[in-house]
């Protein structure tokens, strides 16, 4: 199938692809760190302390906690405690202003009180998630994550067996109804289960537009596609945190951060299905009418004998009959699938395990989520000008290295040195993203487009098994405060070593058959670099003739 010499002729990079990253790729990346972010900041829990009568308020007033509640020493600050407060029914007489304190302290009797002087009302300190319930933000976020990991499976299946345009619509439809849904909750249980589907979507309603949108871009103009996604995930996270400060209302988020998410199924008429995939499919008449619009739209001429081009009696045989099991199947197709979920499952573990020790960065916790999402831009700088020149598998394995290398750092810097701590946190922040970024690029274009779909919701899933180790990590620092990065660093090596057994994509064109994805790469070597051995690497002379090359 000549597929890809189909779409250089229609135009690889014309005005239609152009569309596509303007009106699907740059605000699925946007709404998707909108509606993430949205969950963290919809269950955040600010300081709090027993509430002492009717009309108590949140104070910083020692005297008052000498009295009714005992106070403890943080960071060089003196705090009330959070779950504590005098017990009422023993007071002794202290002064002569009337003051009663007791000695025997008992758990919060009238309810709480919390400090919104940074923080707002969330749903956390509307329904008292705190002291003994304090575990319930925690089971919140972990079945957001369950969702992710669920939805997965089902909206990869969706995608390979009904297309990416029905999955992609479906995906913001829920996410839309549950987000908006989810504000006007006044239960755990219905606030978790709409949560939920929010979760089982927040993948899809990302990832599955930039898929589609590179299926339609040729193998030079691939990376421009990561770095306009990455730049509208990293500018909307950024700005996340400050219309949750703006709104200072957790339901009204949930709806502002939700309703733009209608856009997509009320325009899905524009929304193209991949023509890649309709001829995996069978399903040739589709694919050339699509191609005829994208030569239209490119202005570009359309030769009556793509149609012919464009068409394989064995893939439209076998493509229906594929299943995720066929990634294990083969020899090399199944190294590359396993080395990949590897993948996967440590650096969205080692991702997310850095940025939830945002709050250490010792600011705010607007400012620390704003300081966190920026510093990914250099990591984008070394993807516009490394992974053209390098491939994709070196600046992997290099950046999996270094970011190796700054956790186990660590070990040698004292406890107290806080600013090495931040920094070395800020080099394996930057280099993890340069691996989360280039791994979901490199895995599309290794991955078969019959199991493109599937593969990547199978990749996905271990990533996503990831999220639930990374809190465990965090929790070490109690321990030692950069054991964290350290475990970070050590997971992260491991990549590095397993990536370089994985072929090389630059300027090669996408695989489409099974044959094609296990006689990928098979003539190239260890050590091969595209810097080093262009003529080789771009060679169009291939010994084993399924796999198409540029």
């Amino acid at each position: 199938m000549d597929f890809n010499a189909a779409l250089q002729d229609v135009g690889d990079f014309g005005l239609y692809q152009k569309l596509l990253c303007i009106f699907l790729v740059v605000p699925s990346a946007s709404l998707c760190a909108l509606v993430y972010f949205t969950q963290f900041f919809t269950i955040l829990v600010p300081n709090h302390r027993c509430k002492l009568s009717e009309d108590d308020a949140y104070q910083h007033n020692v005297s008052v906690f000498n009295t009714s509640i005992p106070y403890e020493e943080v960071n060089g600050q003196w705090i009330p405690k959070m779950c504590e407060m005098y017990d009422p029914s023993n007071l002794t007489y202290i002064s002569e202003e009337g003051f009663y304190s007791s000695n025997i302290t008992t758990s919060c009797q009238y309810g709480w009180v919390y400090d919104f002087s940074e923080l707002y009302p969330t749903i956390a300190t509307e329904m008292n998630w705190v002291c003994d319930n304090d575990q319930l933000p925690y089971q919140s976020q972990t079945i957001f994550y369950v969702g992710t990991s669920l939805g997965c499976i089902v909206f990869g299946l969706i995608a390979d067996r009904f297309g990416r345009r029905p999955s992609i619509i479906l995906s913001y439809i829920i996410a839309c109804v549950a987000g908006i849904g989810s504000a006007f909750t006044t239960s755990f249980y219905t606030f978790n289960i709409l949560r939920f589907f929010v979760g089982a979507t927040i993948i899809p309603l990302s990832e599955d537009p930039y898929v589609l949108s590179l299926e339609y871009i040729g193998v030079k103009k691939r990376t421009i596609v990561i770095i306009i996604w990455s730049m509208g995930y990293i500018a909307f996270s950024a700005i996340c945190p400050w219309i949750a400060y703006g709104l200072r209302d957790w339901r009204l988020l949930c709806v502002i951060t939700s309703a733009p998410l209608a856009a997509i199924p009320l325009f899905g008429k524009f929304v193209p299905e991949s023509a890649s995939w309709l001829l995996t499919r069978g399903r040739k008449k589709e694919a050339v009418e699509l191609l005829k619009t994208v030569a239209r739209i490119n202005k570009r001429e359309y030769p009556e004998e793509f149609g012919e081009r464009c068409y394989d009696k064995n893939n439209e045989e076998t493509s229906t009959n594929t299943t995720v099991l066929d990634l294990f199947r083969t020899p090399r197709l199944r190294l590359t699938s396993i080395v990949l979920a590897i993948t996967w499952f440590v650096v969205y573990c080692c991702y997310h395990t850095n940025t939830q020790n945002a709050s250490n960065l010792g600011t705010n916790v607007y400012d620390s989520f704003t300081y966190s999402s920026l510093v990914e831009i250099p990591a984008l700088f070394v993807i516009l000008f490394g992974i053209d020149w390098l491939g994709r598998r070196w600046p992997v394995a290099f950046s999996s290295l270094a970011a190796g290398i700054a956790g186990l750092v660590i070990l040698i810097i004292p406890r107290d040195a806080v600013k090495a701590h931040l920094g070395l946190a800020l080099i394996q922040r930057v280099t993890i993203t340069i691996v989360y970024n280039v791994i979901m690029q490199y895995s599309a274009e290794l991955l078969p487009t019959v199991l493109r779909g599937r593969g990547l919701a199978f990749l996905r899933l271990m990533g996503t098994l990831g999220l639930y180790l990374s809190p465990s990590i965090v929790y070490l620092s109690i321990t030692l405060p950069g054991l964290p990065l350290v475990v970070s660093g050590i997971l992260m090596l491991l990549v590095s070593a397993f990536t370089l057994s994985l072929p090389e994509t630059l300027h090669k064109h996408l695989p489409h058959t099974i044959e094609e994805g296990e006689m990928f790469g098979k003539n190239q070597n260890l050590l091969d670099c595209p810097c080093m051995n262009k003529s080789t690497m771009d060679s169009d002379e291939d010994p084993d003739p399924p796999t198409e090359k540029a």
